[in-house]
């Protein structure tokens, strides 16, 4: 949506804003104080499914300067060091992890904080001399990311193999108990060791971190990559240009058959939202000068062959009820065979658009776009009606078998990325080994990326990223918080209802 001056003294008067989330805000709103219509030649069409919440752009901005979410390679820091910064390559771990920080605070994204931090075990274990001496570094790095990237949505891999440096890691999450850095494990069964796994997996209850990704799946789709951001695997040395999202539970709110939404608005909204990505897309790449002027493509962090773009979606559940409730059905998507049946159909027509698309300046992924299933967020009222991605919402989880059955058929459609979420109970703890068992079981069924955590912590994972309740309630009450991503917490749950979801057991 266009900016309103209006929302420059809002922010600037703010008593819920700390100093830096008031420049961020700022910024966003300088570029959303652009006419997209004269900037990025949006036709009035675009602007208008904008504008009644059928196509969401999450707020990106219309002057945009940088891609969305860039996924650097820092081993070319180990290799080479970093002219631009003055940096030699690392030759001891403190030079490693200094060197590291020291990056981290110059690499971009539409957060402004980076949204991908490396593959940390495999950086930091060649580095690795004194275990004892060693953890309290590593202990204290990761502490550092926390308060000074207060921002959950940056993201560190560790994985597929197992090293020392992966179990340092581990344990100095499961101390520390921090949002940030979020984290995902790639994982593979027959690469990656059991009692590594196990770490990771007991990390995951009492941390919400390390998530699970599967990794074959992953590099069969993608090829080389990072997972960033919330759980999105994008291209390694590239990233993401933008993100647009249908949101579904509105569009199909305005149809009043299937056969209208299926044959007429998706065609016609999907059609729409490409036609932004690329709009968008040929300004970074064409007017920003971004590529131009960035040591991250002079030194080769990043190259521009390397991006790709994200369509996505939200609320299948609500478009799938809404379907249900005009054909007289008494179901629930989630518990109804031909509900997911409905779902099918939607993500096939949308699928099939997104890939007969010709993408632009997207080499790395055939010139085309990766379909995405986001997690939803709290811009709009709208958003109340759709609940993130292709999940089940809350109040209406099937038993846990039947749970992963019903959601795995739907991963097979998101090469860039989908998860799912399931609050355990204590008693998890005592049994790691199950906890693995569930997280395979799922990737037989066809995951690609699944996560869980103990329901009675603070720590808790909202949708891709972390929050603490505790800072939740601090910014319900109005108070200064550190993380913006708190405050994000605190409206999805307010919209799904994230914090109440069903306790395992």
């Amino acid at each position: 949506m266009r900016a309103k001056q209006s929302e420059i003294l809002d922010t600037i008067k703010s008593k819920g804003l700390t100093y830096q989330q008031k420049h961020h805000n700022l910024a966003n709103i300088a570029e959303r104080l652009v006419d997209p219509i004269e900037l990025l030649n949006y036709t009035s069409e675009e602007m208008e499914v904008i504008e009644n919440n059928m196509i969401c752009d999450l707020n990106e901005g219309y002057g945009v300067y940088r891609p969305r979410y860039i996924v650097p390679d820092y081993s070319v820091f180990i290799k080479e060091g970093c002219k631009f910064l003055d940096l030699n390559p690392p030759t001891d771990i403190d030079e490693l992890l200094d060197g590291l920080l020291i990056l981290y605070s110059n690499v971009p994204s539409i957060t402004s904080f980076p949204v991908f931090i490396g593959e940390l075990d495999q950086l930091i274990d060649p580095f690795i001399t004194n275990e004892d001496e060693d953890y309290i570094k590593i202990k204290r790095f990761l502490n550092h990311i926390d308060k000074t990237i207060p921002d959950s949505f940056c993201h560190a891999n560790i994985g597929p193999k197992a090293s020392k440096a992966g179990e340092l890691i581990l344990k100095a999450v499961i101390e520390l108990q921090n949002p940030t850095p979020n984290m995902t494990i790639k994982y593979n069964k027959n690469i990656t060791n059991r009692e590594f796994a196990k770490l990771a997996a007991k990390a995951c209850l009492v941390a919400s971190k390390p998530s699970f990704s599967n990794d074959d799946y992953y590099i069969k789709d993608v090829g080389e990559h990072g997972i960033a951001s919330c759980y999105n695997a994008l291209p390694m040395a590239g990233g993401a240009y933008t993100l647009l999202r249908l949101r579904l539970g509105t569009i199909a709110k305005s149809c009043s058959s299937k056969e209208e939404l299926i044959n007429e608005a998706l065609p016609n909204l999907t059609n729409h939202m490409l036609s932004m990505i690329d709009k968008r897309i040929k300004f970074i790449v064409e007017e920003s000068n971004f590529f131009e002027t960035s040591f991250l493509v002079e030194e080769g962090f990043i190259k521009k062959d390397n991006f790709t773009a994200m369509p996505a979606i939200v609320g299948l559940a609500e478009a799938v009820n809404h379907v249900l409730k005009l054909e007289d059905k008494d179901e629930r998507f989630g518990q109804s065979e031909y509900g997911d049946e409905i779902a099918h159909e939607i993500l096939t027509a949308i699928e099939k658009i997104v890939n007969n698309h010709e993408a632009v300046y997207c080499e790395r992924t055939n010139n085309r776009y990766l379909f995405h299933a986001q997690v939803g967020a709290s811009l709009d009222n709208s958003d109340k009606e759709n609940t993130p991605a292709h999940r089940i919402p809350v109040g209406d989880e099937p038993i846990l078998p039947l749970h992963l059955t019903q959601s795995a058929q739907f991963h097979k459609y998101f090469p860039s990325g989908t998860g799912d979420l399931f609050a355990f109970d204590q008693t998890y703890l005592n049994n790691l080994d199950a906890v693995l068992d569930i997280i395979e079981g799922a990737f037989n069924k066809g995951y690609r990326y699944i996560t869980t955590y103990l329901q009675n912590s603070d720590l808790i994972r909202v949708t891709g990223y972390l929050v603490k309740r505790s800072e939740v309630e601090k910014a319900r009450r109005e108070e200064i918080v550190l993380r913006n991503t708190a405050m994000l917490g605190m409206g999805t749950d307010d919209n799904a209802h994230v914090f109440s979801r069903r306790t395992r057991d």
